[in-house]
């Protein structure tokens, strides 16, 4: 498991910095991802209905829906993280390279639903072991799409290297989610800047410091 140590404050403004000239293709492909979540929920809840509010939601169709979208938006989202890792390298990125990982749909799809199931399963025991699962998995599918590795093993790679510094890693995902709420409450013109910002801050400065030189 990497050594690796970094400063909150100091990865956020390192993340900013490099998210001039990108935010256009960052946005677009982040709205085209929640176009398609949409989407598919849509068709998956023509077969697996919910009531609207007020009434009271079906979870397990709820909780259905989700996991039958998984082969599709796993890649994309995969794409999205590899898109500021491969930037954080100094390649040229590509707008259509987001579909580019649809050759691991099977290995994406059960780690999103190991993952998915196993934070469940902690947020029903007490709360606190989701949590910590859902901050400790978040470098599993790039570990999937970058190193090649298989789904177990990618979950344990990211889940015993982020406990190393886990409030960090929690309080910097929790700056960056505030910024996304910010984001949405200036009527979205604010995710122009949050959104790049989460990806490039998680996958294109604090991945590559970890796991570039990590060999599987």
């Amino acid at each position: 498991v990497p050594e690796y140590d970094f400063d909150i404050i100091e990865i956020i403004k390192e993340g900013f910095s490099r998210i001039e000239g990108v935010k256009g293709i960052f946005l677009s492909v982040f709205v085209v991802y929640m176009v398609i979540v949409i989407i598919l929920q849509i068709i998956l809840g023509i077969f697996f209905p919910s009531p609207p509010p007020p009434a009271e939601p079906n979870l397990v169709n709820q909780q259905i829906v989700t996991i039958l979208s998984y082969p599709v938006v796993m890649p994309i989202i995969v794409g999205i993280m590899m898109l500021a890792i491969n930037y954080s390298r100094g390649e040229a990125i590509k707008f259509e390279s987001i579909f580019h990982y649809y050759h691991l749909m099977g290995k994406l799809a059960l780690a999103g639903i190991l993952i998915y199931i196993m934070t469940v399963i902690g947020f029903i025991l007490f709360i606190i072991p989701g949590i910590y699962l859902s901050i400790a998995y978040i470098f599993t599918l790039p570990l999937i799409a970058d190193k090649g590795m298989d789904v177990w093993d990618a979950m344990e790679v990211s889940r015993k290297t982020v406990t190393k510094h886990w409030f960090k890693i929690f309080g910097l995902f929790l700056l960056l989610s505030l910024f996304m709420a910010l984001g949405v409450l200036t009527f979205g013109i604010g995710l122009i800047w949050a959104v790049p910002l989460l990806f490039i801050t998680l996958y294109g400065v604090l991945y590559p410091m970890i796991f570039n030189e990590f060999e599987v």
